[in-house]
């Protein structure tokens, strides 16, 4: 069996689909969740700023809620509740400020100084504006967004947006990963040097398969890709609305198995976004070559037909093990 034999794929005809069926209504609440409302740069330039696109764009989300829709409300956030939010009760799995925020100010402006050549950027919920003084004064692009993202998603797809930018390298990270920045930039750099369009390493590689399927070919915050290869926001947009009319497949044929439900398939849940890179993105960047860096303790039955799949997309791609 084939990668598409396997695995349902975002294609043409569900693009189509989506651009003849979605409504006014429809549009504008993507335009909610998914456009910047300004631009905040460290140098002073704002949104009006003309500018040639970055040759280098580090891409990290912030945002501050629960991950899961049946997960309760939090409060409209601040300073003071972001830094205390676990002695409050209020953290179900990281802490807010110790695991996201303090790294940006922590190894932010170190990893800039060693990579000059990079813009770093965040794409910021609305309720979080508080903080880009602080982050502008780090060194810190602000991209604010319209909305302070509903639980893990939309937030969790905007460090794609950057993907947007023809002629930009792009390498998304996690904010908590910004102490590692500098390999995975080194490793979007060699993709490029290598002409290809996307690096990544899988996720979830080892999970059983047997009752349902959570491995991933691309992390959601561990990547990297040129800028201009794909419309991400159209993708995106079509996924989200694809999902929301029941048109989308949410399971996966397993070889042995049959029909297995694909884990984190639900918006707007934790884990969404790479649910959207096995289905969307990854097929539409593989064309133009896949740098994969697979781990050694890698056993997954799905990794040689991820591989194969990149080849096949791609005869030119490449494939490293650490």
């Amino acid at each position: 069996m084939s990668w598409t034999d396997i695995f349902p794929l975002l294609d043409d005809s569900m693009i189509e689909a989506f651009e003849a069926g979605v409504t006014t209504a429809e549009r504008e609440e993507f335009a909610e969740w998914f456009e910047v409302k300004e631009i905040h740069r460290p140098d002073g330039k704002g949104n009006d700023a003309h500018e040639s696109p970055e040759k280098h764009v580090v891409s990290v989300t912030l945002f501050w809620k629960h991950v899961n829709g049946g997960d309760p409300d939090l409060p409209v956030p601040t300073r003071d509740l972001l830094i205390d939010a676990r002695r409050l009760g209020l953290v179900k799995r990281f802490s807010p400020w110790d695991c996201y925020i303090d790294p940006i100010f922590l190894y932010g402006p170190d990893a800039m100084k060693r990579h000059p050549e990079a813009s770093f950027r965040i794409y910021l919920a609305a309720d979080l504006d508080f903080l880009i003084p602080e982050l502008i004064g780090a060194g810190w692009e602000v991209h604010l967004m319209r909305s302070p993202s509903i639980r893990y998603c939309p937030g969790g797809f905007w460090r794609f947006l950057a993907l947007e930018e023809a002629g930009t390298l792009v390498t998304v990270i996690d904010s908590d990963r910004i102490g590692q920045v500098s390999g995975d930039i080194e490793r979007t750099e060699l993709m490029n040097r290598l002409g290809l369009s996307l690096w990544r390493v899988p996720g979830y590689y080892n999970a059983d398969t047997s009752k349902e399927v959570r491995y991933r070919p691309i992390l959601g915050g561990h990547f990297g890709a040129r800028g201009g290869s794909i419309p991400v926001r159209k993708l995106i947009e079509t996924f989200i609305w694809h999902w929301r009319h029941g048109s989308l497949p949410l399971t996966a044929n397993i070889p042995g198995y049959g029909e297995r439900p694909m884990k984190f398939a639900n918006w707007p849940d934790y884990g969404f976004d790479e649910w959207f890179q096995l289905a969307a993105m990854y097929p539409h960047l593989a064309p133009g070559g896949t740098l994969s860096f697979i781990p050694v303790d890698a056993r997954s039955m799905l990794l040689p037909v991820d591989i194969e799949y990149a080849t096949w997309a791609n005869p030119k791609s490449e494939t490293v093990y650490f």
